[in-house]
């Protein structure tokens, strides 16, 4: 399954790490497209046969579905036999949305953590591994979130895999280019194991390469074991069903 992914998982590593109890974080710059990231991390987890709990702020299941058949997993099968939930807190937190910046903020993050943890809670019943997968989490700001309100979230989703051995964090979140840091995303890196960011490529346009791709083990143990650089660049190309990734002299 999905041996298209192959070269995309063994250039993060992710094949060769237990990554249980851990976080990832994908940083998608504006211009730049992480699906593919996201794909090779789900093809992962199905190989794994880890269940997958898609928290989506952004993009539809039947979009992750669509992009599932090109690679050779049926997301809709898959979740027929409950391997494969999905949640979209735009429709769960939809009646309040009128009054979201008034006092019923706390109400809309209490609801969007109990969702996911039920879901979560009833998919771990079977015993089996779980990730979590985010897209895409800069949307928290469409829901009135502050900075302290955003990472009091983060922080309530990280208390799922915590105790836990056999579940994952996977993260995506959208990024404008900007002079200075983005405070949000650098408290994210901060909590994440492995750190990746796809970003176009500053030259503009090419018909040879997508855009560059930024890998970041930021745990010194693995980087260690595997002979691993802190940061590692790398050029892709993006075709309709192929990815290829290039070494970068960057």
């Amino acid at each position: 399954m999905c041996s298209i992914m192959d070269s995309v998982l063994d250039t993060l590593g992710i094949d060769k790490v237990n990554i249980d109890r851990k976080v990832i974080l994908i940083e998608e710059q504006h211009y730049s497209n992480a699906n593919f990231l996201l794909s090779a991390i789900i093809s992962h987890a199905l190989k794994k046969d880890y269940g997958i709990c898609f928290v989506l702020f952004h993009s539809t299941f039947n979009h992750y579905h669509n992009v599932g058949m090109k690679f050779g997993y049926n997301l809709s099968l898959l979740k027929e036999k409950d391997k494969v939930t999905f949640i979209e807190p735009i429709k769960i937190n939809a009646p309040d949305m009128d009054n979201i910046y008034k006092e019923t903020i706390n109400k809309v993050i209490d609801n969007l953590f109990i969702t996911i943890k039920n879901k979560y809670n009833k998919m771990k019943t079977d015993n089996k591994p779980v990730i979590i997968i985010i897209d895409d989490l800069s949307h928290l700001y469409n829901f009135g979130f502050n900075l302290k309100q955003c990472m009091y979230y983060i922080r309530c989703l990280r208390s799922l895999i915590e105790h836990d051995d056999t579940s994952e964090l996977c993260i995506m979140t959208h990024a404008y280019k900007h002079e200075g840091s983005d405070t949000f995303i650098d408290i994210l890196k901060y909590m994440a194991h492995l750190f990746v960011m796809v970003e176009p490529l500053k030259t503009g346009h090419s018909n040879d390469a997508t855009g560059i791709m930024t890998v970041n083990w930021r745990v010194d143990s693995i980087r260690r074991k595997h002979n691993w650089p802190e940061v590692a660049k790398y050029i892709y190309k993006l075709s309709n069903r192929q990815v290829q990734i290039f070494a970068s002299g960057i």
